[in-house]
Order: structure tokens, then C-alpha cells, then sequence
């Protein structure tokens, strides 16, 4: 026996099903009692269908003007019928709205493929030395004095020799050195491109960017003493433009030498006598 269940009724069962009662009493009054129905409930997939217009509706009148769906499937919604202006814009348009505003930048979506040139600069031949590691300390004293000097790689008496440095700018310019700077100055420091060691065009922009900025305070051409073999050589290698060939110069043996052997400081002394007071 099997018949159809009201929506109420039907859910009421699936309730009970979920509770384990597989069995329910008759509902009609013709049937007795005491015997019992049982069967398979076949549920529609949405019993109830919501409407928005009915929300407001009391429960009793909903129930009493809601259809009965039956063992039928509930209808789909309606789909909104959009104006083309406000549908989704297609992929293959995309390009011609982006492009009908000049202001908006079109970014290309495709990956940037990026290629190695190698970009070869060849040293100007006319720049060339022998000189490819230089260490030196330097004094800038007074404002009219500057003092280059070479130091080992490895050196421990800095403070030696700025006194040693001190007491010679003081001799020669005859007055108390009141104000003074000392820096180092390291080549190639910290490249570590060995293609770059070999650039001597780099190491001479590099020396003479070092001095200028040390001696841009000066008022006049400043006395240059170039205290080593190194830093001689390298300054005489420079171009004939180069500013540092133009100041005048005396050239002496390295300070560390002359705190070293006291011994050579006079004939030191005679030579920068004779470079500044001809």
C-alpha cells in the first residue's frame, strides 16, 4: 500500500526516519487504530520553496497558498536578464575598452623575456700603470698641506705616523696645525671582480676623486707630498689633466719608513725644502 503524503506529513517522516521510527499510525479515520503503515517516503527535492513576496505573509497563510510541489521537482530560479552593458566584459574585447582611454597604461600579460648582452668597454691605452694594489694614509693639515703615504697592507702604527705626520706639517708650514684630517685609502678594497682589478682608468677616477674630496676646502693649490714609491709612481702614471700633477710636489719615502729609520728624515726634510721654498 502506498500512497502520497501531504508535505507536512512528509517531513514530519523523514524526521522520524532520522530518529530510527520507520513506522507511523494512520492518520485516516477508516483505518484501525491499532495497525500501523509503513512504506517508502519519497521527499521532493526543495518541500517548502522560499519566496520573498511570502516572507511577510503570517505561517498559517503560507502554509494555506504555498502549492503543493508533490513528488515534482522544484523550478529553477528565474536568471535576471542583463543589459549588455552590464554584462562581463569578454577577454577578447578587453584590449579595445583598455586601449579606448589614453590615461589607462595597458600592461602586457605575456612574461618578459630577459637577454644577456655583453656589453665589452675597452680601456682607454692611454691610461696605463704598473701599479694594480695600493694602500695609503693621508693628511690633510691646515688646509694647505696634504701628505699621501704609503702604509703595508697589514699595519699597526697609524698612530705613529700621524704624529710623525703632524710634527713634518708644522715644520714646514711654521705654525701649530689646528686643524687636520687623516682617512686611508684602499685599492681595490672591497671588488672582488677580477675584471675590474685590471681597469686602471677605475683606479686613477678612483685617487683623484679621493684627494679632491679632501682638499675642497682649500682655499689655495695645496702642497702635495707624495710619501712612497707606490703613490709616486701612480701619480706620475695619471694623465697630463690630471689636477694632482699640477699641485706642487715633493716626493720622499714612506712615513712607516721614516718612523722606521729615523736616519732618513733629514735628507725627507731637505727635499721638501727645496719643492715648496725654491
Amino acid at each position: 500500500m502506498s500512497r502520497e503524503l501531504p508535505p507536512q506529513q512528509a517531513f514530519q517522516t523523514h524526521c522520524l526516519a532520522q530518529m530510527g521510527v520507520v513506522s507511523w499510525l494512520p492518520i485516516e479515520k477508516s483505518e484501525s487504530a491499532t495497525d500501523s503503515v509503513t512504506g517508502t517516503v519519497f521527499m521532493p527535492l526543495q518541500p517548502w520553496p522560499i519566496d520573498v513576496a511570502m516572507e511577510q505573509a503570517s505561517p498559517a497563510e503560507s502554509f494555506s497558498n504555498q502549492p503543493s510541489a508533490g513528488f515534482r521537482s522544484a523550478e529553477p530560479a528565474p536568471v535576471p536578464k542583463l543589459s549588455p552593458e552590464e554584462k562581463e566584459p569578454l577577454v577578447h574585447n578587453l584590449r579595445e575598452q583598455l586601449n579606448a582611454g589614453p590615461e589607462i597604461i595597458v600592461e602586457d600579460l605575456q612574461p618578459i623575456e630577459e637577454l644577456a648582452v655583453d656589453i665589452v668597454v675597452e680601456p682607454d691605452p692611454t691610461l696605463n700603470t704598473q701599479i694594480t694594489r695600493l694602500n695609503i694614509h693621508a693628511y690633510a693639515l691646515s688646509n694647505k698641506l696634504l701628505i699621501l703615504s704609503d702604509v703595508p697592507q697589514v699595519f699597526s702604527q697609524a698612530e705613529d705616523i700621524e704624529r710623525l705626520a703632524l710634527k713634518m706639517g708644522q715644520a714646514l708650514l711654521k705654525q701649530p696645525i689646528d686643524e687636520w684630517q687623516g682617512s686611508a685609502f684602499s685599492w681595490p678594497g672591497q671588488l672582488r671582480n677580477p675584471y675590474f682589478l685590471n681597469r686602471t682608468d677605475w683606479l686613477f677616477g678612483a685617487l683623484e676623486s679621493y684627494v679632491g674630496r679632501l682638499v675642497k676646502d682649500f682655499p689655495e693649490t695645496p702642497w702635495l707630498v707624495l710619501a712612497g714609491a707606490q703613490i709616486t709612481q701612480l701619480v706620475e702614471d695619471l694623465p697630463p689633466e690630471s689636477p694632482l700633477k699640477h699641485y706642487p710636489t715633493a716626493h720622499i719615502v714612506s712615513l712607516s719608513e721614516l718612523y722606521r729609520i729615523p736616519e732618513l728624515r733629514k735628507d725627507a726634510w731637505q727635499v721638501m725644502q727645496s719643492s715648496f721654498f725654491r
